[in-house]
């Protein structure tokens, strides 16, 4: 399932099999997030403990029980504004005092937005998200943000990989994106593991950080799948512009993350 925030709030949840888009009657939410940072100002290079709590509007209390979504309680988003640094985590739960944590590195001064997922047992899949601006020296600066002009990068010393997408992408029509993983000779790899209970997991994200979805593969995989070298996602733009996707897939325990630059008309 892919969850999605548009510019006026509304929700939005695109079903893979068929790529069809419901919309839901907007509502206010009933859930409330606390989250905090430690130290209040982050520095970059150094971790920060992010602390989050999910609170119960009606009834002030905080939530302690959540369902597991893709193998986490709850998946944390960050990424800088200019989409250069992205970041997928997963924070540790308390189940005795109902909090979230984890430590992250902001890696430079910057301006964030962090999506935080998740969903209270028994409740509604929930989307919530932060601006993080006021780290130091994050004067407003030029964001430079253009499609690719290949679709083939090198990862790391092992991996290189390829996104294959149709010649043109609308928006509101259905696509079909396709990362093809190498190793670093060229050779196909076809020993990838599950990650998160999945063959990939793919964000993708618009340039103006008002569109976010978070998209799984168009094929279900058992634990004990090995596979690739190609793993395909459905999904559908809701908006012309430019958007920044990243790929997420597992080969022998190191995971390897691909992004590239999409232009949709």
């Amino acid at each position: 399932m892919i969850t999605q925030i548009n510019t006026n709030g509304n929700a939005h949840l695109h079903h893979r099999q068929q790529i069809q888009q419901q919309q839901y009657e907007q509502k206010e939410e009933p859930y409330g997030v606390n989250l905090t940072y430690n130290p209040k100002i982050p520095e970059p290079g150094r971790p920060t403990l992010i602390t989050i709590e999910v609170i119960a509007k009606q009834t002030r209390k905080k939530i302690k029980k959540f369902d597991i979504l893709h193998k986490k309680l709850m998946h944390i988003i960050i990424v800088s504004e200019d989409l250069s640094n992205f970041s997928h985590i997963h924070p540790v739960f308390d189940y005795k005092d109902g909090r979230f944590t984890a430590h992250h590195i902001f890696p430079e001064n910057a301006k964030y937005k962090i999506w935080v997922d998740f969903k209270p047992k028994n409740g509604n899949q929930t989307l919530i998200t932060f601006k993080l601006d006021n780290m130091i020296d994050t004067a407003d600066k030029p964001i430079f943000f253009t499609k690719e002009r290949q679709y083939t990068k090198q990862i790391d010393k092992n991996h290189y990989v390829n996104l294959l997408i149709p010649k043109e992408i609308k928006s509101n029509k259905p696509v079909d994106l396709t990362f093809v993983i190498l190793d670093q000779n060229s050779n196909a790899i076809t020993d990838l593991t599950p990650l998160m209970g999945a063959g990939g997991h793919s964000v993708i994200i618009s340039n103006n950080l008002q569109e976010f979805l978070h998209v799984h593969p168009t094929k279900e995989v058992g634990s004990d799948w090995k596979g690739g070298p190609e793993i395909s996602f459905s999904t559908i733009f809701p908006y012309p512009g430019l958007y920044k996707i990243w790929g997420q897939f597992q080969h022998q325990n190191v995971t390897i993350t691909a992004d590239f630059v999409l232009e949709v008309v």
